[in-house]
């Protein structure tokens, strides 16, 4: 931009490379990167600069002047209308996992230097899949309502197209006191809801079986293991999300999971996902989770098996030698900390979860300089027309 005016508020013409990871579109002009959003590779378009910094700006798309074939028109309204829940649905649906795998594929040839890693294309959830896990936030008019897109006011919201029906009764028919945002989640299996208010607002007009608050529970069957699930505890999103990524994970740890090469460790564990499904019973299995209500529920799910539940923070943990880690951490991903912790145990195989293309391929760095070798990075879809990826990597010792 360094031949033309570059200041906020400028309009360019851009020209759209590729989608890049966290769901915006790359361009450059004149050499410097711009990211843009709702924008699709190939397209020419006319945007607005919104920041400007030294090394890359950003814009917001005005209009499309040549379109991508595989620009649809977004099949929820309430996207025309602001809300920015889901931010790819301008994109076919056909063609959103692809677009991932292609994002994760970058993300480890320019974050991890690993161009030629193993990326292979997972399983995806239908695109009619039901959340059953959604947060929400109050709307002026005392209703439930979602986020605009990079904003914290609010968008009504008549139907949402991925909420489960059980949620979408709740939406429709209660009100709202108060200010804040509130968690909604049901179960698929038992058809139990639950609602809680993580700020001052109040949900008026409950149905009677609608239990309430953080202690509330409802339980989900996930690949024959009923599992409870405390409101502030976190869960996938959907039953079909949780499914895919607990098969995903036992085929990566394979035979590993026999426990002959040692215990089992379960890393961010949660209320016990992958210990009550994935780890065979009589194994020896030891789940690590910072949240005291998913330890909790961890307890409850893993009655009857030969699992430990520790209540501390994984980079905290005083590690075992284990013949198998699964970790599942947070957005950032293990870091040095988390992977020092992993070092410690000796596994001969690892398992990573990451719901991050970025910090997946960090992490992959890591591993790969501390002495593992990546078998493969399976790429899942489990958040239908959104950026939002799971990358399911195996790794063995060297």
């Amino acid at each position: 931009m360094s031949g033309a005016d570059s200041t906020v508020g400028t309009r360019r013409e851009l020209h759209i490379e590729r989608l890049v990871a966290g769901g915006d579109a790359l361009a450059r002009d004149e050499g410097r990167v711009v990211f843009v959003d709702k924008a699709l590779p190939g397209e020419t378009i006319e945007a607005e600069l919104v920041e400007v910094k030294r090394d890359f700006a950003r814009a917001r798309m005005l209009r499309v002047t040549e379109a991508s074939p595989d620009r649809v028109v977004p099949p929820c309204r309430h996207v025309a209308e602001g809300c920015g829940g889901c931010d790819w649905q301008h994109l076919a649906a056909s063609m959103q996992h692809d677009a991932k795998v292609a994002v994760v594929r970058e993300a480890f040839a320019r974050t991890a230097r690993m161009p030629e890693a193993p990326i292979v294309r997972g399983g995806a959830v239908g695109h009619e899949a039901s959340r059953t896990t959604v947060r929400m936030a109050v709307t002026p008019n005392g209703r439930l309502g979602f986020r605009r897109a990079a904003s914290h006011d609010t968008v009504d919201i008549e139907r949402c197209l991925v909420m489960h029906p059980l949620l979408q009764e709740l939406v429709s028919s209660v009100g709202v006191r108060g200010e804040g945002e509130v968690t909604l989640r049901c179960s698929a299996a038992t058809g139990e809801r639950a609602v809680w208010s993580h700020d001052k607002a109040r949900v008026l007009g409950l149905p009677d079986d609608v239990a309430a608050g953080a202690a509330a529970v409802v339980h989900e069957d996930v690949a024959g293991a009923r599992l409870r699930v405390s409101m502030s505890s976190f869960f996938q999103a959907s039953l079909q999300a949780a499914e895919l990524l607990v098969d995903a994970v036992a085929r990566a740890a394979g035979d590993s999971l026999d426990g002959r090469d040692g215990i089992v460790v379960d890393g961010y564990g949660g209320v016990g996902l992958f210990a009550a499904t994935v780890v065979p019973i009589g194994v020896q299995c030891v789940l690590v989770e910072s949240s005291e209500s998913a330890c909790s529920d961890a307890y409850e799910n893993l009655r009857g098996r030969s699992a430990k539940v520790m209540h501390t923070r994984f980079e905290h943990w005083r590690a075992q030698r284990a013949g198998l880690v699964i970790v599942d951490p947070a957005r950032s991903g293990l870091g040095k900390p988390g992977v020092t912790t992993l070092l410690d145990t000796a596994a001969p195989t690892v398992v990573l979860v990451s719901c991050d293309a970025v910090a997946a391929a960090r992490d992959a760095r890591l591993l790969v300089d501390a002495g593992y070798d990546l078998v493969n990075a399976e790429v899942l879809d489990l958040f239908p027309h959104t950026h939002h990826v799971e990358v399911v990597s195996q790794f063995v010792m060297r």
